[in-house]
């Protein structure tokens, strides 16, 4: 692969990796500041966002 192509991947990669990882702070915060079925939802979807992000960038890497 092209290193300028290479390069734009890793970058990719690095900005799902920040998404990922905002996604789980921002999970971890609904957990711990709010209580209740909804809270619990959430939080639990946005780990399941987080985790299809990160699957998503471990493809990219088999490039």
């Amino acid at each position: 692969m092209d290193k300028k192509v290479q390069n734009k991947v890793n970058g990719i990669i690095h900005e799902i990796n920040a998404i990922a990882r905002e996604l789980e702070e921002i999970s971890y915060g609904l957990g711990n500041e709010f209580k209740g079925i909804g809270a619990t939802q959430s939080a639990a979807s946005l780990q399941q966002a987080a985790s299809k992000y990160r699957r998503v960038g471990h493809e990219l890497r088999k490039i």
